[in-house]
């Protein structure tokens, strides 16, 4: 009997000793290797068709700008991530923009007639196509009347709405801030102006 109890208490000692060592392994940081974590990722189809993951912005602070081709208050938004991303480094931040609206028969053709208007000298047709937007309005405001041209990553949602309900976007603009390993820090329903989303940007690359 006292022969049995001896080898459990070794067996336990052991058992703990295996443990302690995977613990304190889980807690090492292993980013030497080159790995990245990344949080929830999601795939999403880009204007050209092909797919791109979120996990590919690992290591960068991520804007996600969930959005939709005939909502009124995403145009100006789009000028204010324009400023944002001419104003931080690629090395830092980087956009990119979801439309989510796809549930709804928007389509990638829509999305280029919509940066056609982005991208003409005011007044023009395709500024007109677009009328109920007030295209040609922002595009005055923001100073951006010989037209402009978004360079950052935009993506589409599926037709049935996989990345919106996975993040339950109820309503647009709506704005998302993605640590470097992909946790969100920070979203925000309707248009976000300039100085709150540099606010935040500045928190958490500082």
């Amino acid at each position: 009997m006292v022969m049995v109890i001896k080898i459990n208490y070794k067996v336990a000692i052991f058992i703990l000793l295996i443990l302690f060592v995977s613990i304190f392994a889980g807690c090492t940081d292993n980013s030497s290797n080159g790995a990245l974590e990344y949080g929830e990722d999601f795939t999403f189809t880009l204007l050209d068709g092909t797919t791109q993951s979120t996990s590919w912005f690992a290591g960068k602070v991520l804007i996600i700008d969930f959005t939709g081709v005939n909502c009124p208050w995403c145009i100006p938004q789009m000028f204010v991530l324009h400023e944002i991303y001419k104003s931080y480094s690629r090395e830092d931040v980087e956009i990119l923009s979801i439309n989510v609206w796809t549930a709804y028969g928007e389509t990638i053709d829509d999305v280029n007639k919509l940066f056609e208007a982005f991208k003409c000298i005011s007044p023009c047709d395709d500024e007109d196509y677009f009328s109920n937007l007030q295209i040609r309005e922002n595009k005055e405001f923001f100073g951006y009347e010989n037209g402009v041209e978004f360079e950052w990553t935009y993506g589409m949602d599926d037709s049935s709405g996989t990345i919106s309900g996975k993040y339950k976007i109820s309503g647009i603009p709506y704005i998302m801030i993605l640590d470097k390993k992909g946790n969100i820090y920070y979203t925000k329903a309707g248009y976000t102006e300039y100085n709150g989303l540099s606010e935040k940007l500045d928190e958490i690359i500082n």
